[in-house]
């Protein structure tokens, strides 16, 4: 049984069609990337699967239960699954320290100093345990995604969703980010990336999947996807990124 099962999902804004009824499995320990062109469906699938976005068709289980539709403790979902955004969303008033032990102090119930102990052996993991009493605003867009993945990490999910992590930082700064990720691939840390870093994701992923118009376009490891794809979408779309030298 895979961890996350997606079957048939649909998702609809008003009269637009966004998922079209999408399957997709995703194994313990797997780095799946989603790959596409803008507006193909990659974010709003990693919101549905974190139940951010409700889905309209279909359902998602996570080890095998159903986490979509009624009945859902969204509470105890999104402890098992966390997220991050192209945006930090850090809370500004808040310390670096702070920001990442809101969420075990206050939902899991950690004891303060346990939450501070963990938070600080995992920015030094990432490098910015002399960070741990800044606040955000005299940080590096770098700096904030990478407070911003360590809070995630700090709920210990079985899966976490990465949305375009990269997108909202300056070039010189994206290397920082990605070296994290590599990191948590190499530990085993289930992930699914949405992202335009297609050199990236050729080197991280066990899976690529190519999204086109809200449905699975084709999927498979990351040497046939990238080296030989076998869709005609998937060869015009790489054709694009080979020719804009973003691969």
């Amino acid at each position: 049984m895979a961890l996350v099962e997606i079957d048939k999902a649909y998702k609809r804004y008003g009269a637009v069609e966004v998922l079209k009824g999408i399957s997709l499995d995703i194994e313990e320990h797997q780095v799946v990337c989603l790959i596409g062109p803008s507006g193909c469906g990659k974010s709003t699938l990693l919101r549905c699967i974190n139940c951010l976005e409700p889905i309209q068709g279909g359902e998602i289980r996570l080890h095998g239960d159903r986490v979509t539709g009624p009945g859902v403790d969204l509470d105890l979902l999104r402890r098992e699954i966390g997220i991050v955004f192209q945006s930090y969303n850090l809370f500004p008033h808040m310390s670096v320290i702070e920001n990442i032990t809101l969420g075990p102090v206050k939902v899991l119930g950690t004891p303060r100093k346990a939450a501070e102990d963990k938070g600080m052996a995992l920015l030094e993991r990432v490098g910015l345990a002399a960070k741990a009493r800044e606040y955000p605003d005299r940080l590096s867009g770098g700096q904030q995604q990478r407070v911003a993945i360590v809070r995630a990490l700090m709920m210990d999910p079985a899966l976490l969703l990465l949305d375009e992590i990269t997108s909202a930082l300056d070039p010189e700064l994206v290397s920082e980010v990605l070296d994290i990720v590599r990191d948590l691939a190499t530990k085993g840390m289930t992930m699914v990336l949405a992202t335009h870093e297609m050199g990236f994701a050729r080197e991280v992923a066990d899976k690529v999947c190519f999204l086109q118009e809200g449905l699975v376009y084709e999927e498979g490891p990351p040497s046939r996807i990238f080296g030989n794809p076998q869709g005609e979408r998937t060869r015009a779309f790489l054709k694009r990124i080979i020719d804009a030298g973003r691969l």
